[in-house]
């Protein structure tokens, strides 16, 4: 078989595949429950014990939070390429239900081999316990690429993005959820 159509075929195939994969997106994330499925007992275990929430201590913790990323870069940027960063916000603890939020960004050039990124998330969260859940994080940052590929008869063609440098750093979790209304900014320093 020509590589062309074998290359064709696979885009073809994904192309074909792509819609049903993006209807994953389309669910309700903040209302997730975390935890595990065991595999002997065919049971989903949840971390946090599912309870009733009362509805009447329950309120509305509204707010914003930046993450915002200085990144030094030390490796060869690829040509056509960008700096991008992502991060994951985890509320947690609390008898209402766990919520889950997720930003990305661009990043931008600030003197040299430094840039910026942040990202940044406008969240609105029914709690029974703000003071005392949970905020964690789980970021990153990355240098990406497209690689581009060309149909074999040239009508038409894809850019995959492929990560040539990433880096996942430790970012330190905040006990209780910052007061509603405010706008909380978590500051992280990388080297890609």
């Amino acid at each position: 078989m020509d590589i062309r159509k074998l290359v064709l075929s696979f885009a073809v195939l994904g192309f074909g595949l792509a819609p049903f994969s993006f209807g994953q997106l389309a669910t309700h994330a903040s209302q997730r429950v975390l935890g595990y499925y065991n595999p002997e007992t065919g049971v989903f275990q949840p971390l946090h014990p599912a309870a009733e929430s009362d509805s009447a201590t329950a309120t509305a913790e509204t707010g914003e939070l930046i993450v915002k990323y200085t990144i030094t870069v030390k490796s060869t940027i690829p040509t056509n390429g960008v700096i991008g960063c992502s991060i994951i916000a985890i509320e947690s603890g609390d008898a209402a239900g766990d919520y889950e939020e997720r930003a990305t960004g661009v990043a931008t050039l600030v003197s040299g081999k430094t840039y910026t990124c942040s990202t940044i998330i406008h969240y609105s969260w029914l709690l029974d316990t703000p003071t005392t859940d949970t905020l964690s994080f789980t970021g990153s940052a990355t240098m990406d690429y497209g690689y581009e590929l060309t149909a074999f008869n040239g009508t038409g063609t894809v850019v995959e993005p492929i990560e040539s440098r990433g880096s996942v750093p430790n970012i330190a979790s905040l006990k209780g959820v910052p007061a509603s209304g405010t706008t909380t900014t978590v500051d992280v320093s990388i080297t890609l």
